[in-house]
């Protein structure tokens, strides 16, 4: 059981810099702009380096290469069947449209990025980190895409489809292909300027912890336990989808990294960015930042129960 005891200890690391960032932001120490302006150098300097870093020290072979394919589909795979679930789960009721667009997203997008990458190459190192990366990129192009089609629907806006593709050119992406490339040819960093690069990457845990813990802060706690729905949502996405992962991607022919990658990615709390592009889109943003707060609250028990289970059915 020495990878639950490691799923564990990185949960309840991650809880601490989580809890931390709450702290320091709900007691107005660190500003919403400070953390805002937190949540670009993770994304464009601290998250790209870890992904370039960790990657390019993972063995190229045919196999990696298969496998990230095989990651690459049933990614796409799995994220439409949760967008599926969501649109179904947000119409009984006659839920708004605000609200119901932002539920369906919840559902489909998860915290795949500032939380899994992290937790992934905790268990599972560069191959998984790998893995996790590839699931991101499918998890990228249903958000930019369809997630903000639906979105720009809500006030009846217009949202070209293949428009927001060009979203695709973020950060993230674009040093996960350099990545992939420096790693057919074989290419590192090394030295000192590998030594900086890699420290500077390492951050990216906390510095995405941190980020989480002060996003939460924002949420009002008294109304939250009557959002019945959102319980529903995180029982759905982070705990029945994940075990019924288990048992589809068991009879398929894949190695435990893939399959551990792509449920557990599965399993991730919602995507805090929802929040914000529901504000740009007239999304209901106060009941995305409850969903979001539900989601991440529950994974601290939800993921290690995935995991467990992972190991035994």
């Amino acid at each position: 059981m020495q990878g639950f005891e490691t799923i564990t200890n990185s949960i309840m690391t991650l809880a601490l810099a989580m809890l931390v960032g709450f702290v320091c932001v709900k007691t107005k120490y660190i500003t919403e702009e400070q953390k805002n302006a937190l949540s670009k150098v993770i994304v464009r300097v601290t998250l790209p380096l870890l992904v370039i870093t960790s990657l390019t020290n993972q063995v190229f072979d045919h196999e990696t290469l298969m496998n990230s394919v095989k990651v690459l589909i049933i990614s796409l795979i799995v994220i439409g069947f949760l967008y599926i679930i969501g649109v179904l789960m947000s119409r009984p009721g006659n839920m708004e449209k605000s609200k119901a667009v932002m539920h369906t997203c919840m559902t489909c997008f998860g915290n795949v990025v500032f939380m899994a990458y992290p937790l992934i190459q905790a268990l599972y190192g560069a191959e998984g980190l790998l893995y996790a990366a590839i699931f991101g990129l499918a998890n990228d192009m249903y958000l930019w895409t369809v997630g903000v089609y639906r979105m720009a629907s809500i006030k009846n806006g217009k949202s070209s489809f293949l428009g927001n593709l060009k979203n695709l050119l973020t950060p993230g992406t674009v040093s996960f292909i350099a990545a992939f490339i420096m790693m057919a040819f074989g290419f590192k960093f090394t030295g000192i300027i590998g030594d900086v690069m890699t420290g500077i990457g390492s951050t990216t845990t906390y510095l995405s912890m941190f980020f989480i813990g002060g996003t939460l802060a924002a949420v009002d706690f008294r109304h939250i336990y009557r959002r019945v729905r959102l319980f529903a949502l995180t029982a759905v996405k982070m705990i029945a989808v994940p075990i019924l992962l288990i048992f589809v991607l068991g009879m398929l022919d894949l190695s435990e990294t893939v399959r551990a990658a792509v449920i557990l990615q599965t399993a991730m709390p919602a995507s805090t960015i929802l929040a914000v592009l529901g504000m740009e889109y007239d999304g209901d943003v106060v009941y995305c930042a409850e969903g979001v707060f539900i989601t991440h609250l529950a994974g601290l028990v939800t993921l290690p129960l995935v995991y467990y289970l992972m190991s035994v059915l």
